[in-house]
């Protein structure tokens, strides 16, 4: 396989290459980095570590989003083991396939609760970063892997989704899994080995990827761009090599992928039904934007939450840009695609979480430039005085560094303290009894799941209800306005958050003490209201 690994600026440099017929590399890669610059196990350690520390020091209570899938998981679930069906029609408007993160969330929620299912977020998140290593490696060389590890870690949004309960962090895994078993399909076709798996791996990751999460196919055209152009320079670099594969070998590869593509897409299909693409289109390829804003403050927000590691790929991007123009201009552009589609749309929401994948395609080009700029710095030269060259080198790391955890920590604060709500709700609310209208309804019933049944919660977002006395139907505001006429919800919880607009239309009938009294509102940032039900 191709990669480009610089030659470090050093007045002696002693090159043993191998013999041509047993490296297919082509001779500009060859070269070596002083083994100091080659990035070791230990620094890649210590970069996990941090990541590690700096993500589990978040912490909050349940977030929506996080409430909703795990509880969707565990519905699913019961389903399977021959429990009643789901109360909702999750692949309706799901942003990613019910039927993989949610269950897996779901069960090691069963075990280790909120902290669990965060647990494997992270975990996800750490193997990504090895993967990231592993990907600045093969496309720049060895001294490239640590740095582009680092890089990857110190953003705020990657610390972000390591220690949140959404199926973001498992679908950046299986696409950059998918991008380095492509790298290795192409590196086997040059040794004519183990083409066909390789290749079938990297479909089969690629394509789990978007059945998590359907975002993740903004990626796709940019992977497969990549080993393109992978493959053709090393073709080019390598045309005198007997190793050089022949079209039958080359073909291997999209055969593979497109027939791990077919086998993932086509058994999820099969097992759970077409009904997920009706969200794959609602949530992606016709998503109607929450709140549309000016496409200058999409992107300002989204540079500004990516802002350590893009900062740092601007010098990987005039270094590495001289030698491969292509592969540089592809992996900025991949970096920030999802700031680009999501501000062309107007549409603010989850973008911090999609910063996240295009810096999987950023690290690596910021970490070739970063081993450039310190091979150039030369911090083991012992003709040259440590201490300047030392201080500015930590500074700049703190400060990016800094940066990062401030942002991950401002997203973590975004959403308010459930805990008061639900001790509240605790003494309210009864097993198989009674009927709930919360405004994000989605947490209360995740974290109530053992004293409530989930169709006993209904949100504002949408309801259905039938006319006792007339059989009538009602949806939207007519159907919340006859259920609390009917007194139909024993409990209302309201904050006049993100459906303002229709919950003041509810005012008034709660206003009217014959149907609903006013036992609680609980303080800011929370700000809810609780109405129960007046006994006739």
């Amino acid at each position: 396989m191709s990669t480009l690994t610089l030659d470090p600026p050093r007045r002696t440099q002693h090159r043993r290459s191998a013999p041509r017929h047993l490296d297919t590399r082509p001779p500009w890669s060859r070269q070596r980095w002083p083994r100091h610059l080659r990035g070791s196990r230990a620094g890649l350690a210590a970069v996990l570590a941090i990541q590690v520390g700096l993500s589990l020091r978040l912490n909050a209570t349940a977030f929506q989003d996080e409430a909703l899938y795990l509880d969707a998981g565990h519905q699913i679930l019961r389903s399977w083991t021959g429990g009643p069906p789901p109360t909702e029609n999750f692949a309706s408007y799901f942003s990613g396939s019910p039927y993989v993160y949610p269950p897996v969330g779901a069960l090691v929620d069963s075990f280790g609760g909120l902290a669990g299912a965060r647990l494997l977020s992270l975990a996800c998140c750490l193997l990504t970063t090895l993967l990231v290593a592993a990907v600045g490696r093969a496309l720049f060389g060895p001294a490239a892997r640590t740095a582009s590890a680092a890089v990857f870690v110190i953003s705020g949004p990657v610390l972000f989704i390591g220690h949140f309960a959404t199926y973001d962090a498992m679908a950046l895994l299986l696409l950059v899994g998918g991008l380095v078993l492509g790298l290795h399909a192409v590196r086997a076709a040059a040794a004519r080995r183990r083409v066909l798996a390789f290749a079938f791996g990297a479909g089969v990751l690629l394509s789990a990827s978007v059945v998590t999460k359907y975002m993740a196919a903004l990626f796709i055209p940019s992977t497969l761009l990549v080993l393109v152009l992978v493959r053709r320079r090393s073709a080019h670099a390598a045309t005198d090599s007997p190793a050089v594969p022949d079209r039958r070998v080359l073909a291997a590869i999209p055969a593979g992928l497109a027939l791990g593509a077919a086998v993932v897409v086509g058994g999820w299909l099969a097992m759970t039904g077409t009904d997920q693409l009706t969200g794959l289109v609602a949530t992606t390829l016709s998503r109607t934007p929450l709140g549309r804003r000016p496409a200058l403050e999409v992107a300002r927000h989204g540079l500004a939450w990516g802002a350590p590691a893009l900062v740092l790929t601007l010098p990987g991007a005039i270094i590495i840009g001289r030698r491969l123009p292509a592969l540089t201009v592809l992996l900025l552009v991949s970096s920030l695609l999802p700031i680009i589609f999501q501000a062309r749309s107007g549409e603010l929401t989850s973008l911090h979480k999609h910063v996240a994948f295009g810096l999987a395609y950023a690290a690596p080009l910021a970490g070739a430039g970063l081993a450039h700029v310190l091979a150039r710095i030369d911090l083991y030269d012992p003709r040259r005085d440590l201490a300047p060259r030392m201080v500015t080198v930590t500074l700049a790391a703190v400060l990016l560094l800094a940066s990062g955890v401030q942002t991950a920590d401002g997203l973590f604060r975004t959403w308010a303290d459930s805990q008061p709500l639900t001790s509240l709700l605790r003494t309210q609310v009864r097993y198989s009894s009674g009927h709930y209208l919360v405004e994000e309804s989605e947490v209360p019933r995740y974290y109530l799941q053992d004293v409530t049944a989930s169709w006993q919660w209904n949100g504002t977002y949408f309801f259905y209800y039938r006319d006792p006395r007339t059989g009538t139907p009602y949806t939207g505001l007519d159907a919340y306005r006859h259920a609390l006429r009917d007194r139909y919800f024993d409990l209302v919880v309201l904050r006049f958050g993100p459906t303002a607009a229709l919950d003041w239309q509810l005012k008034d009938l709660l206003a009217d003490q014959t149907r609903y009294r006013r036992i609680a509102t609980l303080p800011q940032p929370g700000g809810w209201t609780v109405w129960h039900r007046t006994d006739p």
